[in-house]
């Protein structure tokens, strides 16, 4: 029967209930939506980079196909398609007898003490070392001469 009477506990006794604090929500609402804001950055970076693959591999892809087109023009055109463009754009085939005078400008200078009639033994000797072991390519025409 004592337990249905409940009489109200003294002011001094009471356990206080802890109040609406406004401001810790609104603290864990930015932190939620910080981490929200991360999380969405991260995505748009994620997808940013996978279109930025995409556009890499159809690039190469793309400069694969236009290697293997313009090779496969090279080898169907003839020299004989190509010379009357040739001749048309002003380029001509070198020839053995034909002499290039450059000018100066194009040449290097010589070094002080280079031409002076000296010349540097080990080094004379390296070059005709050199031609011995490995002789000079020379250019042939078809025709074998």
């Amino acid at each position: 029967m004592r337990a249905a009477l409940r009489r109200p506990r003294p002011s001094w006794r009471a356990t206080e209930t802890r109040p609406f604090r406004p401001e810790l929500w609104l603290i864990a609402a930015a932190v939620v939506g910080m981490l929200l804001v991360e999380v969405w950055q991260s995505s748009r970076v994620t997808e940013l980079s996978l279109g930025l693959d995409r556009t890499r591999t159809a690039l190469v892809q793309a400069q694969a196909h236009y290697q293997y087109a313009r090779a496969d023009l090279d080898r169907q055109a003839t020299r004989a398609e190509l010379a009357p463009l040739a001749s048309a754009l002003g380029l001509a085939p070198a020839d053995a007898q034909q002499i290039v005078v450059l000018p100066s400008e194009y040449l290097a200078a010589e070094r002080p003490g280079e031409r002076q009639g000296r010349t540097e033994p080990l080094l004379a000797w390296a070059e005709r070392a050199s031609r011995v072991l490995v002789p000079e390519a020379t250019a042939r025409d078809r025709a074998g001469h």
